[in-house]
């Protein structure tokens, strides 16, 4: 083999070495990311997506009973939840339920 074969076959290793180095890189990103929405949306986070629907429903059962007054605080197994109206200028409001877990 000659030096310039030689050459070019280390020159293509490296090449290869390093699309396969960023292959790598780029799987483990994906894969972090994953485990962290997978994380977030894990029992505690789904728990804490109902009790945010929950805090809607009992705003919208207040408003139909014009019982509702704002902001109203519900704690309950050390999660809260806050929930806001914010008039919207047209005679409707703008509901926000907020829950710290």
């Amino acid at each position: 083999m000659t030096k310039m074969k030689r050459g070019f076959a280390l020159i293509a290793v490296l090449v290869a070495s390093i699309i396969i180095g960023i292959m790598i890189t780029a799987l483990l990103q994906v894969s972090i990311s994953m485990d962290n929405v997978g994380r977030m949306r894990g029992p505690d986070g789904i728990k804490a997506q109902y009790l945010a629907e929950a805090g809607i429903q009992y705003a919208l059962w207040q408003c139909r009973n014009n019982n509702f007054s704002t902001p109203v605080t519900v704690s309950e197994d050390g999660k809260t939840i806050t929930i806001t109206k914010t008039p919207q200028g047209d005679g409707t409001y703008k509901i926000d339920s907020t829950v710290n877990y």
